[in-house]
């Protein structure tokens, strides 16, 4: 039985992938990878930047909560360097007077502000609050 032409193929015995298929394929691959691994530095860097967010709120919060516990509140302004990291600005003002007759018992707002700094691009965080203690005398 004789087969037609139009339709016999031919099948080689040493069938396999020519060295341009090859060197295509490394090349899609190694681009895949590239971008896979652009994709994963992305996601370090902003995990990271989000670690040193997460620690500046933390080092305001703690700074914030430290004045805010003292028995009294001097107003000024005073900066500190926390972990070598961190460079943190408290200012305290008296914004109200109240109270007592005499000036041991007037009584005082305070606002207290704590802004943490840190990084080449100088990131920031700033936390507020307030606090009623006895008032500091005025000249």
């Amino acid at each position: 039985m004789r087969r037609d032409p139009s339709t016999f193929r031919r099948s080689r015995p040493d069938a396999g992938f020519t060295l341009l298929e090859v060197v295509v394929a490394l090349m899609i691959a190694s681009m895949a990878l590239a971008v896979m691994f652009g994709a994963m530095e992305t996601g370090l860097s902003g995990s990271k930047q989000a670690d040193m967010s997460l620690r500046a709120v933390s080092v305001a919060r703690s700074q914030l909560d430290a004045m805010l516990a003292s028995p009294r509140l001097h107003p000024g302004t005073n900066d500190y360097v926390v972990n070598g990291d961190y460079r943190t600005f408290v200012e305290i003002r008296q914004i109200s007077t109240g109270g007592g007759h005499s000036d041991e018992e007037k009584l005082g707002l305070y606002t207290v502000d704590v802004t943490v700094d840190w990084g080449a691009l100088h990131h920031s965080v700033k936390l507020s609050g307030r606090a009623v203690r006895p008032a500091t005398a005025t000249e």
